[in-house]
């Protein structure tokens, strides 16, 4: 009988870190260190999306509550953080969980990648340690921005596994990122090496994002809220656009003014052509008065004629009669020469 050897098993290889393909940042990886129920985990994207699938209270909602969007907003408040806004929900009980541990320190990070221009990857972290005391909720908390890449350039378990102090991840850190426990610190560093919105439109899109990730939107819509989340969260006009405009709306209100400054002009015309009208219809009778008392005395001095049929006018005859004198014979013979 022939012994087999004793087969052990391969080492596992751990698979290569997520690395970004866009040139805008995307996000790569979050992860969960003695936080919640979790002593480590991570949750990689796939070309920047990530799926959470499971049974119910497996904790998917809890997941996003500890990492998106409260690693942008940095605000402990329950009803930031979690997606039903129960404000029984303490961030401390993330930590200690009911009573299990008394005292307890975690970490949430979020990590970014992005491909620039000379085809190198440019990585950027985000994240936040919580130390949470029995008694006292959240004892400390800190935020942490970084260019290093959690399980490559920097870990946030030590060797006795345990989660860094503030201290000691601030050495971790150096000079690639920064640690502070001031939010607004930290909401400005996020927004000037990833957004580059500026505090106000900043603020409006982490408001966004509060109220689309609460749960059943559409069964409980707030139809109010949501219309000014989504128009406070609206990129600003460019204020080149906006000088042309106000420069198109000031010429209209000019052309508008000269309009009317022509119309009253028109009026102004209209009238004084009626009345130029009448003015010349009067000193025109007046003009040719002479001319027709002229006329009419003419007419009153001249004998009158009376015209017949065929041009013959008696009056004329007689006069022809008279001109010729005795030899009315002359002036017969003519008359009869000329009739048909």
């Amino acid at each position: 009988m022939t012994e087999q050897a004793p087969t052990y098993p391969e080492p596992t290889v751990p698979a290569p870190l997520p690395v970004p393909q866009r040139s805008r940042w995307q996000p790569l990886r979050a992860g969960l260190a003695d936080l919640f129920y979790y002593d480590y985990q991570e949750f990689w994207f796939c070309d920047g999306r990530l799926m959470l699938r499971g049974n119910n209270g497996t904790g998917k909602s809890k997941v996003l509550a500890l990492t998106m969007p409260f690693l942008l907003d940095a605000d402990l408040a329950p009803t930031r953080v979690e997606p039903d806004g129960d404000r029984d929900k303490k961030m401390e009980w993330n930590l200690l969980l009911g009573g299990r541990y008394d005292e307890r320190l975690g970490y949430t990070w979020l990590q970014f990648g992005r491909r620039t221009e000379d085809g190198e990857h440019a990585y950027f972290t985000i994240g936040c340690g919580l130390k949470a005391v029995a008694g006292r909720g959240i004892a400390d908390r800190w935020h942490f921005t970084t260019s290093q890449r959690v399980g490559a350039d920097l870990y946030l378990i030590g060797p006795a596994g345990a989660a860094l102090t503030r201290d000691r991840l601030t050495s971790a850190v150096g000079e690639y990122g920064t640690v502070t426990q001031r939010a607004e610190s930290y909401r400005r560093a996020v927004d000037e090496h990833l957004l580059h919105l500026g505090p106000d439109r900043y603020n409006s899109l982490v408001d966004l994002l509060v109220q689309l990730r609460q749960p059943q939107l559409s069964r409980r819509p707030d139809e109010g809220k949501l219309s000014r989340a989504l128009s406070e969260a609206l990129a600003p006009v460019d204020q080149s656009v906006v000088a042309d405009i106000a420069t198109a709306f000031h010429d209209l209100e000019q052309q508008r003014d000269e309009l009317g400054a022509l119309k009253e002009t028109l009026g102004h015309v209209n009238r004084f052509s009626q009345r130029y009208q009448h003015y010349a219809r009067v000193a025109s009778r007046r003009q040719g008065r002479e001319l027709r008392t002229a006329q009419s005395a003419l007419r009153a001095g001249r004998p009158r004629t009376r015209r017949y049929p065929g041009g013959d006018r008696r009056g004329a005859s007689r006069r022809a009669r008279g001109r010729r004198g005795p030899g009315g014979n002359r002036g017969r013979a003519d008359r009869r020469h000329r009739r048909p």
